[in-house]
């Protein structure tokens, strides 16, 4: 097996002010990874410092025309950051000038991973794989109980999987360099969001995950990745700007420490494959609507399919999931899979929530905000427990 790495910045310059950002607080990153099989074949993974990515196509067919590789072996993920400008769609934008900027956004996107996937070819090498999990204490669950029904907060005592997963890529030449760190955490990039500066300017952030991949790359060497794990209700345990360096200090000290005891997993190639599953779907409601209640009408609304990207690397496989489920679902399908299982979310697409049915029981603002009906859940988790079966 071979892989390499690489990184590029997003620029913003004359991108802002946009979408209710007005300056940059640090820099946005496109990371990638691409992997190259012993028969010459190659994948390429793509994670872009963004909320969500509905539409990925040209990101995808400007990675599988550097790597050259087939599109869909492009997986593209978001480190769901809150803090960035997404790119619009034209009809929704009101001003020539808004229409504009979106379209250069789109642009130095594509630029970015180009350029990301340019870096990681001029590094494939011989690599060898370590898996390694550890704990984590970032993260708590954002499902708070108040008066008028539940809503968005930070529970501590609420279900978190405060673990961290880790992979990561090893040179086999002399210097076992580190090439790349893929990890993943239940949490959503979250602790900036809605920050301002001292002239009330909106500022743009790549967050806890972009602050934690800096210190990794900056103590182990090579790319850091982060890859969202199940983290529909989770959010970090503090929120700000001032709390932002301290958690990036521990979250990337766990992630180390977690390597430690890394243990080498035998990967021959990397086999990727698509599984759509079909989910009972539910009327969504109205975003501007939502609030807490203890009164609420789900209305059933046909079927949804969702897609899931696998991975199978040796014997650990990896299911990358297009809406966001909650930790607890995450952490059922972990323990069910005895070790060879991962779940990501954000993958290849964005579908907004899949909650478990205690979201509906409670009336979460996730199962509220949701396309997909109670039980969709377990239509999912059979679907990827199969797929460890196979």
């Amino acid at each position: 097996m071979l892989a390499g790495a690489g990184k590029a910045r997003i620029d913003l310059e004359g991108v802002l002010p946009f979408d209710g950002f007005d300056i940059v607080r640090d820099d946005l990153h496109v990371r990638s990874i691409v992997f190259q099989n012993p028969d010459g074949t190659r994948s390429c993974l793509i994670s872009v410092d963004a909320t969500s990515m509905r539409d990925d196509a040209p990101l995808r067919s400007a990675a599988a025309a550097v790597v050259r590789c087939r599109e869909e072996t492009v997986w593209v993920s978001v480190t769901h950051t809150f803090s960035v400008p997404h790119v619009r769609t034209p009809e929704h934008l009101a001003t020539d000038e808004e229409r504009a900027r979106n379209v250069l956004l789109a642009k130095r996107l594509v630029a970015a991973v180009r350029a990301a996937c340019a870096a990681s070819m001029e590094e494939l090498a011989p690599v060898q794989f370590e898996v390694a999990r550890g704990r984590c204490s970032v993260n708590a669950n954002r499902d708070v109980q108040t008066p008028e029904g539940w809503w968005l907060g930070i529970d501590p005592n609420g279900f978190s999987d405060r673990s961290v997963r880790v992979m990561r890529l090893v040179s086999l030449d002399h210097l076992r360099r580190t090439v790349a760190t893929i990890y993943t955490v239940d949490v959503q990039s979250s602790m900036v969001q809605g920050i301002r500066d001292a002239e009330g300017r909106a500022l743009a952030s790549a967050d806890l995950a972009g602050e934690t991949s800096r210190l990794l790359e900056e103590r182990l060497g090579g790319v850091a990745v982060f890859m969202v794990g199940a983290a529909g209700d989770q959010t970090p345990r503090v929120k700000g700007a001032g709390a932002l360096p301290e958690l990036g200090r521990i979250l990337s000290a766990e992630v180390t420490a977690a390597l430690t005891y890394a243990e080498r997993l035998s990967v021959s190639s990397v086999e990727l494959s698509q599984l759509t599953v079909t989910c009972p779907a539910q009327r969504r409601a109205d975003f501007h609507s939502l609030a807490p209640t203890r009164s609420y009408a789900f209305v059933p609304e046909g079927a949804v399919d969702t897609l899931v990207s696998v991975a199978r690397l040796g014997r650990l496989t990896v299911a990358g999931l297009q809406p966001e489920v909650d930790s607890a679902f995450g952490a059922r399908l972990r323990e069910a899979g005895e070790g060879c299982l991962e779940v990501l979310t954000m993958v290849n697409g964005a579908q907004k929530y899949l909650p478990s049915a205690e979201a509906y029981d409670r009336i979460t603002y996730e199962a509220m905000n949701s396309g997909f009906a109670r039980g969709a859940d377990e239509v999912l988790a059979t679907a990827i427990l199969n797929l460890v079966k196979e």
